[in-house]
């Protein structure tokens, strides 16, 4: 290009930038077209081509431009990446998989395009399509260890954890100075019940990176799964660092502090609704210590949090802000009362439905059988990196719970909310399920129809901490690589008295757990009717008149 071009050349591609960040995409196209009759080989021009392309839904024409974005830059991420981005930004999340194929078409010995596309996947929850892609990128640059240490995480999240493992330790034997690498085996002997293997591999990382929150909150579940709360508790408000940093204002332990006499204590929802279901039971003993308790929850969970005894308002999180003393998340609430395994409060219930709501849900439900609430799927919460993985790994289809309709004489109750309820029209062959969700607005309402059930059967979900908080009996079909809440070699909980968790043997595997449970069920759903028999025996005697 003549050196006289040169500035006009930068005007265009600012120009072409603006249209790409305003969502001019045609326009973009053409400016850049403008600037590529000059020099076609002007990368600058080349990007932002491809992008604007790419958000136009011409995969082909995108990925050639993009692709050779891709070869004159080889030490830069992939362009893929930056498309995927923007096409998140306007709302297109689907052409995402399909630039990347159309990329990989072009480029299939591409190691950054492979590792790109499969952490896209492995994020969709889709990680046994993402190993061989991983396996690509290993193979093509082996001493750069983000997608080994991705292939392990990928590995594992479909049971291949051996496997998992010796990647890992491949990794730090070639890099023993990635904190990262570290960490995630740590993470893998943690799930499998290694603790003190998992807790050294962690103090490995933390040595090598101290001040990485990530890192020490993921050390903190290890400590949590191993039983060994009191170490873990301080630890755990790293996490906080990783959403913004802790409210100068956050409430010390009770031990450094034993009276609340005339403060308001905002106790606020952290992260999902099971977490805070599950730690309003310290609500009550923040009341009894003088506090003056606000909740800030979620409108799904306002009406429910207003039943937990001695709590003086309950706000949502669309409310104002009211005047506080001390701040409090949910999830800090076992360190301000240095909760060990041994001294978790239980004033179960907690939590209690509407009687005028559940008498009215009385009259709706299937009678004259035991009556079992069905929850087989977590919702994705596609805002929170990682978790479509952990909720593939947690949930599964109504189908898969076909073995329970073997048990005789019982009503199955939907309690599935989100875009998973559908499969309650199509249940497996045997079963017959009732499905009242559509009039559930809330969490009230769905306590009000577990008030009227015998027994809730889920994964690990919301509607588990709901039951149990109730008081109701429940199952829980819990994942292998499960949550620290539920400890370790046990089938009770100590946080929920009338809980049996069934658990998976190894990842993925939900016929164990299925068996039991339906084994379980059997009995339970025998010895009610036994029961109701004997009552029904008994009135019926009261009634024969006695004879003389």
């Amino acid at each position: 290009m003549p050196h006289d071009a040169m500035p006009q050349r930068h005007v265009r591609v600012a120009a072409a930038y603006a249209d790409l960040q305003a969502n001019r995409f045609r326009r973009a196209v053409e400016r850049c077209a403008a600037l590529l009759e000059h020099d076609p080989d002007d990368a600058d021009a080349l990007l932002l081509a491809g992008l604007a392309s790419g958000a136009l839904g011409e995969a082909e024409h995108a990925a050639a431009q993009l692709q050779r974005v891709a070869a004159a830059r080889p030490d830069a991420a992939h362009p893929v990446c930056d498309l995927a981005a923007l096409l998140r930004r306007i709302g297109q999340p689907a052409l995402i998989e399909p630039q990347f194929r159309a990329a990989l078409l072009l480029a299939p010995q591409d190691a950054r395009l492979s590792a790109a596309f499969a952490d896209f996947l492995h994020e969709a929850g889709r990680s046994s399509e993402a190993i061989p892609l991983l396996q690509v990128a290993v193979r093509l640059q082996p001493d750069v260890q983000a997608p080994r240490n991705l292939l392990a995480i990928a590995l594992a999240s479909v049971g291949r954890t051996a496997e998992a493992m010796e990647c890992l330790r491949n990794a730090v034997t070639r890099t023993p100075a990635e904190a990262a690498i570290w960490a995630n085996l740590g993470l893998l002997l943690k799930d499998d019940g290694r603790f003190d293997e998992a807790l050294a591999a962690y103090e490995q990382a933390v040595a090598l990176a101290p001040d990485n929150a990530q890192i020490r909150v993921n050390r903190v579940v290890a400590l949590l799964r191993a039983g060994r709360w009191a170490e873990a508790w301080p630890d755990y408000e790293w996490r906080l660092t990783l959403a913004g940093g802790a409210s100068p204002w956050l409430l010390p332990m009770l031990s450094a502090m034993p009276a609340l006499e005339g403060r308001t204590v905002l106790v606020e929802h952290e992260d999902g609704f099971g977490d805070t279901l599950h730690f309003a039971r310290y609500l009550p003993l923040l009341a009894r210590r003088g506090a003056h308790v606000v909740a800030r929850v979620p409108r799904a969970l306002r009406r429910v949090m207003q039943t937990v005894p001695d709590v003086a308002v309950v706000r949502t999180l669309d409310d104002p802000l009211l005047e506080y003393d001390y701040r409090c998340p949910m999830f800090s609430l076992p360190r301000v009362f240095q909760t060990t395994p041994q001294t978790i409060p239980a004033p179960i219930p907690y939590l209690y439905a509407d009687p005028i709501a559940a008498a009215g849900w009385a009259r709706r439900l299937p009678r004259g059988r035991p009556r079992v609430g069905l929850v087989w799927a977590g919702q994705a919460r596609p805002g929170l990196p990682g978790f479509a993985a952990l909720d593939s790994r947690r949930s599964m289809r109504l189908e898969q719970m076909a073995p329970l309709a073997a048990v005789p004489h019982v009503a199955f109750i939907s309690l599935q909310h989100g875009p998973e309820a559908v499969q309650a029209r199509t249940p497996p062959d045997g079963m017959t399920v009732f499905d009242p969700m559509a009039d559930v607005a809330d969490f009230a309402d769905t306590a009000a129809i577990i008030a009227n059930l015998d027994l809730v059967i889920s994964v690990d979900t919301a509607v588990v901490h709901l039951a149990g908080a109730l008081g109701k009996p429940v199952y829980l079909l819990d994942r292998y690589d499960h949550c620290w809440r539920w400890l370790s070699g046990r089938a009770d909980s100590p946080w929920y008295p009338s809980m049996r968790i069934f658990r998976q043997p190894q990842i993925g595997d939900w016929g164990p757990p299925l068996r039991d449970a339906t084994a379980a069920l059997a009995t339970f759903a025998a010895a009610l009717r036994a029961h109701s028999l004997r009552h029904a025996v008994g009135v019926d005697l009261l009634k024969v008149p006695e004879t003389v």
